[in-house]
């Protein structure tokens, strides 16, 4: 076991300022609470000032992970990958899924990129899958922002904090529909 716990923000699908003006104000409360051990942003930033906002929250500035999105106008990498406690980790906006969030096609980009742990976005919509080879999670849109092909949106941040080398757990951070913070957590052992 590691003696510190490593926690990773997740957020995603932001495009501000064309769809929305700012990060969700419950949710940029839960990214000033501390400095990241990582961040991670599943694309769709679309300004570099996005990019510099969320470099103030992260310990070390090499740990923000950032793909880029298919609206994105900033040179970002496609399939960013990194370690932490032995486990590999991907991200991939989900440009030319479709449709958009499909499980087997984004299984298919975890093994392709031999990563155990993808994150992705462009769906709008919050997935939470996890199976013997892979996890791959989605927080929705992080702004409220309306997605390309769909009105219907979830707006979330995902947490991460990895215990040891298989112990994690996953807390969902998520505006219901009444406008109310709500959070849902799963403790997963890696095998």
């Amino acid at each position: 076991m590691t003696n510190k716990t490593i926690a990773i923000f997740i957020a995603g699908d932001l495009h501000i300022p064309s769809r929305a003006s700012m990060f969700h104000p419950k949710f940029d409360e839960i990214l000033r609470s501390k400095k990241w051990d990582y961040i991670v942003l599943t694309g769709d930033l679309t300004q570099p000032n996005v990019l510099h906002y969320f470099k103030e929250h992260v310990i070390k500035p090499e740990n923000l992970i950032v793909c880029r999105g298919n609206m994105d106008l900033i040179p970002l990498p496609v399939y960013p990958t990194f370690d932490v406690s032995g486990i590999r980790f991907g991200v991939f906006h989900g440009t030319g899924i479709h449709p958009r969030g499909d499980i087997k096609q984004l299984k298919e980009v975890a093994k392709e990129k031999n990563v155990r742990i993808l994150f992705t976005g462009h769906s709008h919509l919050i997935l939470f899958h996890i199976d013997n080879e892979h996890i791959l999670l989605n927080p929705g849109t992080s702004t409220g922002a309306s997605g390309g092909s769909s009105w219907t949106v979830n707006t979330g941040v995902m947490i991460l904090s990895i215990y040891n080398r298989n112990e994690i757990e996953i807390t969902y951070h998520y505006i219901n529909n009444f406008g109310r913070l709500k959070t849902r957590s799963q403790l997963i052992i890696i095998k």
